[in-house]
């Protein structure tokens, strides 16, 4: 299989390629990081360090990590699928954001400016397709901090974005489906 297999109509050939990379890249890093982890202080310097709101590395256990990397599993799987299957919480949009941030990074190391510039737009184009919304994406920024329980928040059909809440799924249907082990 394939990652990126069901967004062939946004992804260019050399985009899902950096896609892959970037997924496999990320796992990876994943699993080196799980093995220098022993307290919230040693994450800084890992790629999950990177991937996470740096405001909650305090709540970085190691359960949590374990469950975000579940996550980071799963959602390449759901990539690798030949249809799309939704991001079923905040943890999995999270991960979805850092193999795609790490796809783009990757690219930017590469040598054709004009090859590079067309597969970060095609992935650029796939970020639009993929992701429902970039909500998650408030928690990287401290001004934003509590948004989600505003009475604004209900109104642009925000989900929670508290910690306790990120392995939630959003919904309890079927399409919505978690790695039973996050749950």
């Amino acid at each position: 299989m394939t990652i990126g297999q069901a967004y062939t109509d946004v992804l260019t050939p050399r985009a899902q390629e950096a896609l892959n990379d970037g997924c496999n890249v990320f796992i990876e890093q994943c699993f080196e990081a799980l093995k220098t982890i022993t307290g919230p202080q040693d994450i800084e310097d890992t790629i999950l360090g990177l991937a996470l709101p740096e405001r909650y590395t305090y709540k970085y256990t190691a359960q949590f990590l374990q469950q975000f990397v579940v996550c980071v599993i799963t959602v390449a799987w759901k990539l690798a699928q030949p249809t799309h299957l939704r991001l079923s919480s905040v943890a999995e949009e999270l991960a979805a954001w850092a193999m795609v941030s790490q796809s783009i990074a990757q690219l930017e190391y590469e040598e054709e400016e004009n090859a590079r510039e067309e597969s970060e737009d095609s992935l650029d184009l796939f970020i639009k397709v993929y992701f429902e919304d970039l909500d998650f994406l408030f928690l990287f920024e401290d001004e934003y901090d509590g948004i989600d329980e505003t009475e604004v928040a209900p109104m642009l059909g925000m989900f929670s974005l508290t910690f306790d809440d990120w392995l939630k799924p959003f919904s309890d249907e079927p399409e919505w489906i978690a790695h039973p082990y996050v749950v």
